[in-house]
């Protein structure tokens, strides 16, 4: 996932989840909205300034999500430029408008912040884009108006109503603000014969491997661990029952599933420390296996390995164990 701007070649994806989301507030307004959006967009007319954007586009450039907002700065100049899109219809236009943003100007302070949208494929993608936002910018309030269709989506993320404007309309805020967790995990496998060795998702090339139902990868399992713990207050076993699970599943489709959870319940990691308990030598592989590792989780990840000293039944070859914490930000 690469994160950008709302531009020249995406802005009609970008209006198009922006719509979606909010059909009922745009349909009370415009006409024809999504042409009308565009233009707005196309066009830089205030508030639907693309600068004031964040999009989310996979490798391919299909946009996954947008988050669209408008500081205070954004509603001071540029409204002459609806003339060209509304015509003499701006005046009903800006009538509505008035009716529900109110008295935006006297409210709404500089640290502030007004969101037009937050529209994503899915739950745990419009969550990232508000953890992105949260944590690049310095507003203190985020104020949205909300359509009632989906006060609920805007209640998961934290926001709070603080105003009622019409059987349609409803001003919610949400605090710019975040809090940090640190969850810890724990695993052992038993080393056996003719089984490929997994570890962060890359194959070791030895002649053993971990014994267990999925790939065994124990570092991932961890990690695992400790994300789940902190956020869900689960264990893997509970959320990757042995018989749910296919026999042989790849560890790294269990942690971006698991990624997935927890970005939907407004956790993000943003460092992972591990240490492996390990008779083999294991160091050669730690920058494939760090590497493999952030890139799946979008955050640096740290790797020590430790052969036990002779104290552990690891030391014997018996085993491997990882220790894992990962820290996280809530928001």
């Amino acid at each position: 996932m690469r994160i950008t701007k709302i531009n020249e070649k995406n802005y009609k994806e970008c209006v198009t989840l922006i719509y979606r989301e909010k059909k009922e507030y745009f349909d009370f307004l415009f006409k024809n909205p999504i042409k009308i959006i565009e233009k707005a967009v196309s066009r830089s007319i205030p508030p639907f300034l693309p600068e004031n954007s964040i999009v989310f586009e996979d490798n391919k450039g299909n946009v996954l999500g947008v988050l669209l907002f408008a500081p205070k700065s954004a509603f001071r100049h540029g409204y002459e430029k609806w003339f060209k899109v509304l015509g003499f219809k701006v005046f009903g236009t800006g009538l509505k408008l008035s009716s529900i943003i109110g008295q935006i100007l006297i409210n709404f302070t500089v640290d502030d912040v007004y969101m037009i949208s937050v529209s994503g494929k899915s739950l745990d993608v419009e969550y990232e884009l508000l953890y992105h936002f949260i944590t690049s910018h310095e507003f203190s309030r985020i104020i949205a108006d909300v359509p009632k269709s989906i006060l609920e989506k805007y209640r998961i993320f934290g926001f709070v109503e603080s105003q009622v404007f019409n059987d349609r309309i409803v001003r919610m805020h949400k605090k710019m603000s975040y809090k940090t967790a640190s969850g810890i995990g724990w695993d052992t496998h038993p080393l056996v014969k003719d089984r490929k060795l997994v570890l962060g998702g890359i194959e070791i090339p030895y002649d053993f491997g971990l014994k267990g139902h999925s790939d065994a990868d124990v570092l991932v399992h961890s990690i695992i661990d400790s994300l789940i713990g902190v956020s869900l207050k689960m264990d893997i076993g509970k959320v990757f029952p042995e018989d749910k699970v296919p026999e042989g599943m790849s560890s790294m489709k269990m942690l971006e599933e698991v990624l997935r959870m927890i970005k939907s319940k407004g956790y993000f990691p943003t460092s992972i420390d591990c240490v492996i308990i390990s008779k083999y030598k294991l160091g050669q592989f730690r920058e494939d296996i760090a590497n493999n590792l952030s890139d799946t989780l979008s955050c640096p990840v740290s790797l020590k390995f430790k052969t036990g000293n002779e104290v552990y039944p690891e030391s014997k070859g018996l085993g491997i164990t990882s220790i894992c914490v990962s820290n996280l930000i809530v928001i």
